[in-house]
């Protein structure tokens, strides 16, 4: 790990460029940038690189960190460049920093120093370079499992132990909390927590007797085979800094708890790009940028297959999200039933004066976008968000505005699911010219707290009781399925709170439809909660939707929404994460198999129920085909002792495996 600290890298200073006239003139032009960075309030980074006018190099195969970082003589490492370009920062001098085709296993900390400039630094991978930064150690010496000869073992030293939990965020079991993560040849194995629990695709950790055991895929030839664990839970950090550029890049398998990140931009920074970079396979979340960050941008960059959120933003102001890409996130907080707080493909708080276009959310098992808790002066345009597991885009707690335009909001379907749009005591929100179809259980689902709920504005300090209202719904397709509404209210939007949302209503020149259900499409509390109406009582009724109409939509406006996962694989998850029962009772768990281009059979099996006296249980089916459902069934005998005990669920399809925990209760 590098700590790029103030003093870090002076003995390499001589590499710097020394060009008098070179210095001069670009001291020139920075002072004009500034200038014009002062006159313009962008909320976006404005890096200009034109200043850089030393050049370092790293290749991580020839290179050697003792050399002078010149192109034909290159350094070793990303750190040792870091260094180098902060000498020259505290010296007035911007650096690009190229770096070659390799995998780097090290880990960056930029920290603040009284020497810093704003003079800028850019990382970027080499053309057509791919450059990995990698959290991963290199395992050997594996030997066959004398019990199982297709499980391997060969020595752990690590006792990371459980994460902590996070405060004020549902409770997060065992499996969720725990770090470490190991591929083998590039794939990811799901890791269990006993050796009974062992199937092919998975691994686990036996921390007291410092031993690892995998079960890789078959066909696998362990001997030749690149096994590899992350051990690094941090891959780079910019605190406090600014004028910094990361291009091109992947950062993978850091083994960061839930809740944190593998790339993170945090304190005062401001001026902060990434372009074109790649966060997957990491722990915990892929890239966070919070406390206070300003003026940064995030474009053209992917964030998948992390196992918490994708992207986290927190307390930042100015920033710019531009054609970028979350999929695939939360498969850590999926294996403890955590589908909820702080997760998502884009999870964001405290933001205020956030541009957000051509961003795709695809396939994560959480929110697609959580808007949550004082986001203010969010503007969206050209957003994607499909096939989620708990809501396509979720407006929590916002004094607003949130404006989306041109956006897609579409088949959110799974058993999770809790709406398409969905508010929750939220105001000034507005969904225009766009597309929302086929999600469950409504189009437009309302829910929150009867009364309002309290939030403090960061940046005000002044505090506001929230009740959604002034919703704008204009120029917008929204179309239901067999089994969804178009517009729902869970019944907390009644009295006052109903008149407050309804006499601030803008809702027209859409189309509305349901080939399943035209009379019953919206749910509203008069002349009794839970009252169903058609389209033509919902207009007199809020007086609203003038030039809208209920009929089938004509071409194809869901087109956008026609995004298909990447490679083979399911879910399997669960409508319950904890159950209590009485001895001699039974609670009830729905497991549910999603298909992500998985046409194969899922396998059930259980552990943790022989394992204490008393309980027994049932599935109602142990393979699931494609998908469907299965019911378990956990029965606490008359005698069994009080505690909370975890069950878990392994689903196998060759070498494919997923598992869900749940928790029971025995009072």
């Amino acid at each position: 790990m590098y700590d790029v600290s103030p003093l870090a890298g002076d003995g390499q200073s001589s590499s710097r460029c020394r060009l008098s006239h070179r210095i001069l003139l670009a001291f020139l032009l920075h002072s004009l940038f500034l200038v014009l960075l002062l006159g313009a309030a962008l909320g976006q980074a404005t890096v200009n690189e034109s200043l850089e006018t030393a050049d370092v190099y790293v290749n991580g195969t020839t290179g050697n960190d003792n050399n002078s970082g010149s192109k034909s003589s290159p350094l070793k490492t990303i750190g040792a460049a870091a260094s180098l370009a902060i000498t020259n920062n505290h010296n007035n001098i911007g650096t690009k920093v190229t770096i070659d085709a390799g995998t780097y296993r090290e880990s960056m900390n930029l920290t603040h120093s009284p020497k810093d400039t704003s003079w800028p630094i850019t990382f970027e991978a080499a053309s057509g370079a791919t450059v990995i930064v990698s959290g991963a150690t290199v395992y050997t010496g594996f030997s066959e499992y004398s019990e199982n000869k297709s499980i391997y073992t060969t020595g752990w030293t690590y006792t990371w132990g459980d994460c902590p939990q996070l405060t004020s965020c549902p409770y997060q079991q065992d499996i969720t909390q725990r770090q470490e993560l190991v591929a083998v040849n590039g794939t990811v194995l799901t890791q269990v927590m006993s050796l009974t629990q062992m199937v092919e695709g998975t691994f686990y950790v036996d921390e007291s007797n410092a031993l690892l055991y995998l079960w890789p895929p078959s066909g696998t030839t362990m001997s030749t085979a690149t096994v590899e664990a992350g051990t690094e839970s941090s891959l780079f950090t910019i605190n406090n800094k600014s004028e910094i550029v990361v291009r091109g890049i992947t950062f993978q398998y850091a083994n960061t708890c839930h809740g944190s990140a593998a790339v993170v931009v945090e304190g005062a920074a401001t001026n902060v790009l990434f372009d074109s970079d790649t966060f997957q396979w990491n722990n915990g979340q892929g890239l966070s940028i919070s406390n206070p960050v300003t003026y940064f941008t995030v474009e053209n960059s992917l964030s998948q297959h992390n196992g918490d959120a994708g992207f986290q933003e927190a307390t930042t102001q100015y920033g710019l999200w531009q054609s970028d890409t979350a999929s695939y996130n939360n498969w850590r907080g999926a294996q403890g039933a955590y589908y909820t707080c702080n997760t998502g493909g884009l999870h964001a708080w405290q933001v205020h004066d956030d541009t957000v276009t051509g961003f795709t959310s695809s396939f994560n098992q959480a929110y697609g976008i959580h808007w949550d808790t004082d986001n203010v002066s969010i503007s969206t345009s050209g957003v994607i968000s499909v096939g989620n597991l708990r809501s396509g885009i979720f407006v929590e707690k916002d004094l607003g505005p949130v404006t989306f335009n041109d956006s897609y909001i579409c088949n959110q379907t799974s058993t999770q699911v809790v709406g398409g749009l969905v508010l929750r005591n939220s105001e000034n929100v507005s969904f225009t010219n766009g597309v929302i179809m086929n999600n469950l259980p409504a189009a437009i689902d309302m829910i929150g707290v009867k009364g309002g709920i309290e939030v403090t504005d960061w940046v005000t300090n002044k505090t506001t009781n929230l009740i959604t209202q002034n919703f704008v719904n204009t120029g917008n397709t929204i179309q239901g399925s067999s089994s969804s509404q178009l517009l729902f209210n869970d019944n907390y939007l009644n009295d006052s709170d109903w008149t407050t949302f309804y006499t601030t209503l803008t809702s027209k020149n859409n189309t509305w439809w349901n080939d399943y259900n035209s009379t019953t499409e919206f749910e509203v509390p008069t002349p009794k909660n839970g009252s169903m109406i058609d389209f033509s009582t919902w207009k007199s009724d809020t007086i609203q939707d003038s030039g809208s109409s209920f009929k089938k939509p004509s071409g194809t406006p869901g087109a956008a929404c026609d995004l298909n996962p990447v490679g083979t694989d399911y879910w399997i998850t669960v409508d319950n994460a904890a159950l209590t029962v009485a001895p001699g009772k039974s609670a009830v768990f729905n497991l549910t198999i999603i298909p992500l281009n998985f046409t194969a059979t899922a396998n059930l099996t259980l552990d943790g129920i022989s394992e204490v006296s008393g309980l027994s249980s049932t599935l109602s089916v142990s393979s699931i085909k494609t998908s469907g459902t299965s019911v378990l069934t956990v029965t606490a005998g008359s005698k069994t002792a009080a505690g909370t005990y975890s069950i878990v669920v392994i689903a196998n399809s060759g070498s494919i495996t997923h598992t869900v925990t749940v928790q029971l209760t025995v009072s």
